[in-house]
């Protein structure tokens, strides 16, 4: 689905208002919803995020994909992409609570109040935007459908569902590992056989008044390599982004006394 720009609605918190997306088909309705979301300069969020991956190469990225991957956490982005998150995650070894931290185009992370920044290309750091989140998994659906009205926090919203694009989805992924220096996990243009999905749903919240993304979850399954990631030769994913208080300010600073390390030691450390 292309995405084209359109003026941002009203911002803050919706509720009680003008269904805006009535009349509207369900495309419309995502390629506006996406457009605004890009749009907010800030708001908080949500991440959970479940996953196991059958990889070959990809370096230090390919050997965490490896594991199976427990991710949940909440924090607050804005714009031109600086964001921090408090998650909880499940990788290797066991459970470790952690912040994530990106600014002034650099990452940090910070466990047991010990603060490291990672080492990493700077377009590999660009390219790990908490703010692209949930249009990015609105950008996967394909058929997309209006299935109903609901509620999320007190805030009326339509949900709409559809089935993954396949390529869109592996493209994705391939890009940010790309991004991330797992170079040979991605052949960019790559062709394969479509509709390979066992299980590939995607479902988006839409603001029914602001027209703007409250919540993108994607539930995918694949037996067989992905088209535009090969590498990747099986994939079980469940990825749920939520966002809420939106154009709120937000402070993102970096921990202080961080001392520098690669992804090859941050991999050591989660058991890969």
């Amino acid at each position: 689905m292309a995405l084209v720009a359109v003026p941002l609605v009203a911002a803050g918190c919706g509720g009680g208002g003008t269904d805006a997306t009535q009349g509207m088909t369900a495309e419309q309705v995502l390629t506006k919803a996406a457009a605004n979301t890009e749009a907010l300069t800030s708001y908080r969020f949500g991440i959970d995020l479940k996953a196991t991956a059958k990889v070959d190469g990809g370096g230090a990225l390919g050997d965490i994909l490896r594991n199976p991957i427990d991710i949940s956490g909440e924090g607050a982005a804005k714009k031109p992409g600086d964001f921090t998150l408090d998650v909880t995650a499940n990788i290797g070894p066991g459970p470790i609570q952690a912040n994530i931290t990106k600014v002034g185009g650099e990452l940090y992370a910070s466990v047991l109040g010990q603060a490291v920044k990672i080492d990493l290309p700077a377009q590999a750091v660009k390219s790990l935007d908490a703010t692209r989140l949930a249009p990015a998994i609105a950008d996967w659906i394909e058929n997309p459908e209006i299935v109903g009205s609901e509620d999320i926090d007190g805030v009326p919203v339509v949900h709409i569902r559809g089935t993954a694009d396949e390529k869109a989805l592996a493209e994705g992924i391939g890009g940010l590992a790309g991004g991330l220096g797992a170079d040979d996990l991605v052949q960019p243009g790559a062709t394969g056989a479509g509709s390979d999905l066992e299980t590939g749903v995607i479902d988006v919240w839409v603001d029914q008044e602001q027209m703007i993304i409250r919540r993108a979850s994607a539930d995918v399954l694949s037996e067989d390599a992905l088209a535009a990631a090969p590498s990747v030769k099986a994939l079980d994913l469940d990825l749920t982004a939520s966002l809420s208080d939106f154009n709120a300010p937000v402070e993102v600073t970096a921990p202080t006394g961080a001392r520098t390390v690669s992804l090859d030691q941050i991999t050591g450390l989660l058991g890969g």
